[in-house]
């Protein structure tokens, strides 16, 4: 009974975690849909970097990122402000373990393989991007596994 009441909690807590990171982005974009894409943009992880690690789009357009993992450790994709990824990571760090499925904002990309994420840029601006993993991602004023996605209006 207790290892089923602390799943369900877990649980509920990467489900408010998902839901939380949704809504604050949408400020700048949202979800996209597959059938909508505008273009394509690749990109390639590596053990310590994402490459490009800058990327500018347009308000309006839909990018699918296709992300190659080329390093040796299970490496994610999140977008959204750099409190909303420094808060998945630290989910992350309290449970390393806990296997977490793909959301709306992120994509867990294995070693030797490429996921994707769609996503639909409504608004100009500045957002982020970076790896939550424990010890790949430090906070955006530090090394690590990010980088800035730049929205130009219309």
């Amino acid at each position: 009974m207790k290892k089923l009441l602390i799943a369900s909690a877990l649980s509920f807590g990467l489900v408010s975690i998902g839901a939380l990171a949704q809504e604050e982005t949408e400020a700048i974009g949202k979800p996209g849909d597959p059938n909508q894409v505008s273009r394509i943009v690749e990109i390639t992880a590596v053990d310590n970097r994402f490459k490009p690690d800058e990327i500018k789009v347009k308000q309006g357009e839909t990018i699918k990122f296709l992300i190659t993992n080329l390093g040796k450790k299970k490496h994610e994709m999140m977008i959204g402000t750099a409190e909303e990824i420094d808060k998945h990571g630290k989910m992350l760090k309290k449970h390393p373990d806990h296997a977490h499925p793909d959301q709306p904002d992120m994509v867990s990309i294995e070693p030797g393989k490429t996921g994707e994420l769609v996503w639909h840029f409504t608004e100009a601006g500045v957002v982020d991007f970076a790896c939550p993993l424990p010890g790949h991602f430090k906070g955006m004023n530090f090394p690590g596994m990010k980088g800035t996605i730049t929205v130009g209006a219309k």
